[in-house]
């Protein structure tokens, strides 16, 4: 039946669809531009994601067959391979472990791996697929890296090392009767591991206690005082939740991103979703005065944020809800005095 939304063909196209990844965010050590197309019997997808506060992995793939054997294939291949690297350091480390667990025929497989603290890169790849590093791993600002799986091909050398911008060289493989997926990604800056870490986290609530340990651990490492860390804890757990709850209407599984940061003493903690635009501080301040029944609602949790916190400020950016949170920590600030 035509327009049959349980068709082979219908189901096909949500599995692609959810397989898209989230638009990469603005940091400051990285930029990235990926994009995947089918002209053929085949599913193909590129991914990224952080295994570890300043690793980034990425990855092209190239499933063959169109039918929903091969989507759920590429799905499982997604998931498997963002497993393995929370276990290993390496993309050939990975791409080995998981050579020894599925059958790879009829897999074209990019992956990348940076630290982007070290400023360490490692590629691998398998089938008609490969990873464009350079001369050497380890990387300084301005270089390039590429990765191609199945018919996308690596740029030319000039077009490559352009300082125009690295989306055109993906957008110009996009079509063109060519299945595949591309990662075009520049390597700006080396983060800095001892003031600085992020990490993302999924958008249900068994999410946020990991988010928070994750925290913590964090300002532990920089001597910040139990009252201060009950408060950011407190502040985060509120933000966190009203991702959760309210920022999300597809019911798909989504991405935040947290990145923490502290200089003398003052930390910055932004947290990233790309749910629908929201301001959380366009809310009404609460009246600390009216009956219960009559305050606004998650007024008053935001209040908490505010009190709990030196600065709060908001933007979209990039497609991406950026919220900053900010608080001089006390014990930070008497050292660095």
């Amino acid at each position: 039946m035509a327009g049959d939304p349980l068709s082979d063909a219908a189901l096909v196209a949500q599995l692609r669809s959810s397989l898209a990844p989230q638009r990469f965010p603005v940091r400051r050590e990285t930029e990235l531009e990926g994009g995947a197309c089918d002209a053929g019997d085949t599913v193909s997808f590129h991914d990224h994601f952080w295994p570890a506060r300043s690793v980034l992995a990425v990855s092209a793939v190239r499933v063959a067959g169109a039918d929903i054997a091969a989507a759920l294939r590429a799905t499982g291949v997604k998931q498997l391979i963002r497993a393995i690297l929370s276990k290993v350091h390496t993309a050939g480390e990975a791409l080995e472990a998981l050579s020894a667990r599925i059958d790879t025929a009829g897999l074209d497989i990019a992956l990348l791996v940076i630290d982007v603290v070290a400023g360490v890169a490692s590629g691998a790849a398998r089938g008609k697929a490969g990873v464009t590093i350079g001369s050497h791993t380890a990387l300084a600002a301005g270089d390039m890296l590429w990765l191609a799986a199945g018919d996308m091909g690596t740029p030319e050398e000039a077009t490559f090392a352009s300082v125009e911008g690295i989306a055109a060289p993906v957008r110009a493989r996009i079509g063109h009767g060519k299945s595949g997926a591309v990662c075009a990604l520049l390597f700006k800056t080396r983060g800095r591991l001892a003031e600085e870490t992020v990490f993302s986290i999924g958008n249900t609530h068994g999410d946020i206690q990991a988010a928070s340990e994750k925290v913590r651990r964090f300002l532990e490492m920089h001597g910040t005082g139990e009252e201060e860390l009950t408060g950011i804890d407190v502040a985060l757990d509120e933000v966190l939740t009203n991702t959760v709850n309210y920022g999300f209407e597809d019911g798909n599984a989504h991405e935040i991103l947290l990145s923490l940061a502290v200089d003398a003493g003052h930390l910055t903690i932004e947290v990233q979703d790309d749910g629908r635009p929201f301001d959380p501080l366009g809310i009404p301040a609460p009246d600390l005065d009216a009956d219960l029944e009559s305050r606004q609602i998650g007024g008053l949790g935001m209040h908490f944020v505010r009190t709990l916190l030196d600065r709060v400020s908001y933007e979209r950016r990039n497609g991406w809800n950026v919220l900053k949170l900010e608080k001089q920590l006390a014990g930070r600030a008497e050292k660095a005095s």
